[in-house]
């Protein structure tokens, strides 16, 4: 018979050979490669320039030097439809793998839902991508001169590019390396062929630029105003904007004034704002009725009296660019700046009695840019 310390050893050795070959069994399903395979994708850098398009651009100033600290790219197979995306915080430079085949991108600072002011629709498809304003509901119940109107917001900054057609060929798979060994699978080998694309963002939105020459500046507290006929957004795509419209509104802190002298009564109220620039189809002036674009102005005077005035301005909204004309019209660049001056029939206001406010309350005190206004003449008072 076995002694009891024998059976003991016995069993011991068994738990032990049922341990082994469990554990044997567990290993088995968690072994690691030796390497790791870059097979069938091209390894490429994406490089993105988000401040060469401002320089040398005046206009801009407010807005050069921008750079975010975020970005989304979206791949498009060659039908057009989304076949992978991503956003990261390396805004300059990324890395990314692509297998074979011909793409589309489109790269934009941000995420798909970090704007406010407007959203992105159809970003699925390539030639559908566009964005559309956010409804701003904010004054619809005020009791003021514009209850009721159905405002949209003006759009934050939305820096952006396109990329119509990239190839990722056979080439370029067949000359990098196809495997690093795995405990370095996060270096990048030195014989390792590393392809790169180098893509400049520009800004999506058009800045449109309002000068209005006001008689009797010095009797205003403070103005507010809008805009309608304007589009609601754009294709990031093709820059073409939207062909439906919306009314932006231009709150008293967003205007400047200046007089014409040191000792005059009259001068002017500017404003420098995004938009999202007029609607597909009316781009040129030629192409608008002057009933397309209605500027609305309602002047609050120092003793609290309101005055009202409205102009009919399709005809009078031209492109900065002077290249903006029906054979040469461009895109995108002819489409960034937009410009307004009214110096006829222009707001009149009177003298006021017993004033209760200080005149230009809220204003910005920045000066009117008055280079931008060039050798235009709209009349004179």
């Amino acid at each position: 018979m076995m002694s009891s310390f024998a059976r003991r050893l016995a069993l011991a050795a068994c738990c032990m050979l049922a341990m082994l070959a469990a554990g044997g069994s567990l290993t088995s399903c968690d072994r690691r490669p030796l390497e790791v395979y870059w097979q069938d994708e091209a390894r490429l850098v994406l490089h993105v320039d988000w401040n060469s398009w401002y320089r040398n651009r005046p206009e801009w100033k407010n807005w050069t030097g921008f750079h975010p600290n975020g970005m989304t790219v979206l791949f498009y197979d060659d039908s057009g439809t989304l076949c992978r995306s991503f956003s990261t915080n390396d805004v300059d430079s990324t890395r990314i793998s692509m297998p074979v085949g011909r793409y589309r991108m489109v790269i934009f600072n941000r995420s798909l839902s970090e704007f406010s002011s407007f959203h992105f629709a159809d970003y699925q498809r390539f030639l559908d991508f566009r964005t559309t304003a956010s409804e701003a509901l904010t004054r619809r119940n005020v009791e003021r001169w514009d209850k009721g109107t159905p405002y949209f917001w003006e759009p934050d900054e939305l820096l952006a590019v396109a990329v119509d057609s990239f190839e990722v060929t056979h080439e370029m798979v067949e000359h990098q390396l196809k495997f690093i060994d795995y405990h370095y699978r996060n270096d990048v080998a030195s014989d390792t062929t590393i392809y790169h694309l180098r893509e400049m963002a520009h800004p999506m939105q058009t800045v449109i630029h309002i000068r209005v020459h006001v008689w009797g500046l010095e009797n205003m507290y403070s103005l507010e105003a809008n805009l309608d006929g304007m589009a609601d957004g754009c294709s990031m795509t093709d820059m073409w904007r939207n062909n439906s419209t919306c009314v932006v509104y231009y709150s008293t802190n967003k205007w400047s004034y200046n007089f014409d002298g040191d000792a005059s009564a009259h001068g002017w109220v500017t404003i420098d704002i995004p938009t999202w620039g007029e609607p597909h189809g009316k781009e040129l002036q030629e192409w608008r009725d002057s009933t397309d674009n209605v500027l609305r102005m309602n002047f609050t005077l120092l003793n609290n009296e309101e005055r009202y005035w409205e102009f009919n301005v399709g005809h009078l909204i031209y492109y900065k660019d002077s290249l903006a004309v029906r054979d040469s019209l461009t895109r995108p660049d002819v489409l960034r700046h937009l410009y307004l001056e009214i110096n006829r029939e222009i707001p009149l206001l009177p003298e006021t009695d017993n004033p209760v406010n200080k005149m230009g309350a809220g204003f910005d005190a920045h000066v009117d840019p008055w280079e931008w206004g060039g050798t235009v003449d709209l009349g004179t008072f």
